[in-house]
């Protein structure tokens, strides 16, 4: 495929709250808590929009009654008032891609009606039938259905690394999930990479205490995990954590 520059916009859903640092941080044992927005981002060039990860639901004091800690939805990040805030309309999106099957990356995707949703097969089978300390990840509680399941007709399964479309791949990083997986941006300013939850924040990617990546605390492979932070320096392309206020805050990436 040929070259084409992307511009890359990364619009916050709503925020998880009080959560454990040893989820973010491997074998952390601060006892300290951390906020985490979660983040869709929106791809455009020319005429083509292209969403990586649709979020949780916006029924926050439901979903607060079923996790183990805090969760907020304000009114200008419910799905359809962030995507205006950016000009962007449900039905011009052609493209999801999910990092992987998790409820707060993939509980929109039911949104997007004219979308046809990438994810890696590895990571659609463990979804399917998780192990039991990942079950709630997939489905919020065990009384829930899992969001990934109200679109399967629109998944199409994917194997590996490929490219989707002119400046737009895909790489697989496991270690979080067993499918998980990076989505290679080219812009005027240079290639990114959105990590999905192979990167939290980017103190676990760029650390003043070690020149290593850390994983975080939440993983089915931790070699894998290991192995995908070790590719993702070796490529030179800029991350993009998935739940890192910075990356809300800078907003826009390339041109």
């Amino acid at each position: 495929m040929g070259t084409a520059k992307w511009v890359i916009d990364a619009v916050k859903l709503g925020e998880l709250q009080d959560v454990p640092s040893e989820l973010i941080y491997l074998e952390d044992r601060s006892q300290r808590t951390c906020s985490l927005p979660l983040i869709r981002f929106v791809l455009r060039s020319d005429d083509r929009t292209v969403v990586v990860d649709t979020g949780g639901p916006a029924e926050d004091e439901e979903v607060r009654r079923k996790i183990p800690f805090g969760y907020v939805v304000a009114e200008e990040e419910r799905v359809e008032n962030a995507l205006a805030r950016v000009g962007v309309r449900p039905g011009e999106v052609d493209l999801v891609i999910n990092t992987h099957l998790h409820w707060d990356h993939c509980s929109n995707n039911d949104v997007f009606g004219n979308a046809e949703i990438l994810v890696q097969r590895s990571e659609l089978s463990y979804a399917a039938a998780p192990g039991p300390d990942d079950e709630r990840a997939y489905r919020i509680h065990p009384d829930s259905i899992p969001p990934f399941t109200r679109c399967l007709d629109r998944i199409r399964e994917i194997e590996g690394g490929t490219e989707v479309a002119p400046g737009l791949g895909v790489l697989p990083l496991p270690g979080h999930s067993p499918g998980s997986q990076g989505v290679r941006v080219d812009t005027g300013t240079g290639t990114f990479v959105i990590t999905g939850d192979c990167i939290d924040a980017v103190d676990s990617w760029r650390r003043w205490d070690s020149e290593a990546p850390l994983p975080s605390g939440r993983f089915t492979d931790l070699a894998d995990f290991h192995a995908s932070l070790a590719r993702l320096e070796g490529t030179g392309w800029t991350p993009l954590p998935s739940h890192d206020h910075a990356v809300v805050d800078t907003g826009t990436f390339g041109y």
